[in-house]
């Protein structure tokens, strides 16, 4: 996700529209389950 960001950032002239709907399709459903996974865990009291 990192390596895209980069790529998305500094070589945005060379990014094809239809690869960066590809990657956001694809690559944000599972990042948003990690997302929320994670803030869950935190809202658990702890003990």
């Amino acid at each position: 996700m990192a390596a895209a960001g980069n790529i998305y950032r500094h070589e945005y002239g060379n990014v094809a529209a239809r690869r960066v709907w590809f990657t956001v399709s694809n690559s944000l459903p599972a990042l948003d389950a990690v997302v929320t996974a994670e803030r869950a865990a935190l809202d658990r009291p702890e003990g």
